[in-house]
């Protein structure tokens, strides 16, 4: 079962730090005061604590003070069902809770449940980081300036220093709220605060004001803008950012896409509506180009838990923009982005793609990046990875024909049948179907010699 489940040692030997809080710090630091206003003024009867696995030595504390203030049922959730920075939706059905509150870094994604986000805090010397910005940009030129969640408890006051500076220029601010022109759960808004689409910025340069991590990451790949920089306030050291290797990665994976036969849909994600949405989508993309495409969803996906399919070339994951397995070269096979899958699959996108999508929901019906998917007719190309022929046999239209839809239902089921022919396929319990039998003594001794078999 190892290769289907979490090994339980990881969790076992996992060490976790104890944050030295003291009362006053525990209740600022984790909006105790707001969240049981939130959770009064809506009335909830049943809400989920999510903590991330760095968080859980102060969540019983936080339990207890939630609990003095408001006379709910609380839950508190430790180990999320996919990423830590996704609302665990699963966990809260179980219980069947009204609303979640999600302590620590988030993604912002879509949910179907009530949220509550306390989002981290860390100090920050606001005008001696100015002053490093405004000794490396003039004040002409046009910018937009990024900051982490962990600095949106002094947003303020950021934003106070960047406009004195910077009048003409741009900051994205946070905003938890699901709205139009949100952007990877940032909106773009100018000294009056009036919010502008994420394409004001292609001739600006721009500022990440935090650490290195996947949310740069996803910044630097997804916005079309001049140029990107990131000035660490810890270190006091701006860098130019560049990612041009990955692009060359990524477009690889393209071609690969165009190779693969089999593409499995690796759900990561239940939450929302667009989730169910996007795994038509790339369904719909397989069958059009005569590809068998399987959903396949295993919990949290490990090396070993996808090397029990191997009848699958290619993996598209469907999960939140900031899962790092994208970019894990473990796996025995590639996994790639929906719109990665996307550009090889559909003609209607630029093959030559200079910026990436990784927030799904934007290929769906309209949003900005949605494209009608092309009706691909019988076509033979060569392979740019492998030098071979490839053929596309496939209709002009969805389901033009029964025995086309037909087939495509046969090849649909027939991964199936390829785990039922396996000698072994794992741990079954059978119920009723094993005959009952007396219990008999075993074989003991050693392998070299067991006491049961005849002497040589």
């Amino acid at each position: 079962m190892a290769n289907f489940a979490t090994d339980g040692k990881v969790c076992i030997e996992r060490e976790i730090e104890v944050l030295p809080l003291e009362v006053d710090d525990l209740l600022t630091r984790f909006d105790v005061e707001q969240t049981s206003k939130w959770i009064s003024e809506n009335n909830f009867l049943k809400v989920c604590l999510q903590f991330s696995d760095e968080l859980l030595s102060v969540s019983a504390r936080v339990y207890e003070e939630i609990k003095k203030r408001v006379d709910v049922d609380l839950y508190i959730l430790g180990d999320t069902s996919y990423a830590s920075c996704c609302v665990d939706t699963v966990a809260a059905m179980h219980v069947q809770a009204d609303a979640v509150v999600h302590y620590g870094h988030t993604c912002l994604s879509k949910c179907n449940k009530p949220v509550f986000y306390v989002l981290p805090q860390k100090e920050i010397e606001v005008p001696s980081t100015m002053n490093i910005l405004r000794d490396n940009f003039q004040s002409g030129v046009q910018l937009c300036l990024f900051y982490g969640e962990e600095y949106e408890h002094c947003k303020d006051e950021i934003k106070n220093h960047w406009f004195k500076y910077y009048p003409n220029s741009y900051i994205a601010c946070v905003e938890k709220e699901e709205k139009e022109i949100r952007f990877l759960g940032r909106v773009i808004q100018d000294s009056n605060g009036k919010c502008h689409p994420v394409q004001e910025l292609e001739h600006c340069i721009c500022l990440f004001l935090g650490s290195r991590g996947q949310t740069l990451f996803n910044y630097t790949i997804s916005v079309a803008a001049k140029e990107w920089y990131v000035l660490d306030p810890d270190t006091k050291n701006i860098e130019h950012l560049e990612e041009t290797t990955w692009f060359k990665r990524r477009r690889f994976l393209v071609e690969k896409c165009k190779d693969a036969n089999t593409v499995g849909i690796l759900v990561c994600k239940l939450a929302g509506e667009q989730t169910k949405d996007i795994i038509s989508r790339m369904k719909d993309l397989c069958r059009i180009n005569g590809k068998k495409s399987y959903i396949v969803s295993v919990g949290k996906p490990n090396v070993a838990k996808l090397a029990n399919f191997p009848e699958i070339d290619i993996y598209v994951m469907i999960a939140c923009p900031e899962n790092d397995l994208y970019s894990n070269r473990d796996f025995y096979k590639p996994i790639v982005y929906p719109y990665e899958l996307e550009v090889a699959l559909n003609s209607k996108r630029d093959p030559y793609f200079t910026t990436h999508v990784t927030d799904y929901d934007d290929l769906l019906p309209g949003k900005r990046h949605f494209s009608e998917i092309d009706h691909v007719k019988e076509t033979t190309d060569v392979s740019l990875i492998t030098g071979k022929i490839r053929e596309t046999k496939v209709g002009s239209t969805i389901g033009s024909s029964m025995a086309l839809e037909e087939k495509q239902n046969w090849a649909l089921e027939n991964i199936g049948q390829n785990l039922q022919d396996r000698s072994w396929k794992g741990l079954e319990q059978k119920l009723g179907e094993t005959e009952v039998k007396e219990v008999e003594k075993g074989r003991s001794g050693i392998p070299l010699q067991y006491e049961n078999e005849p002497e040589k």
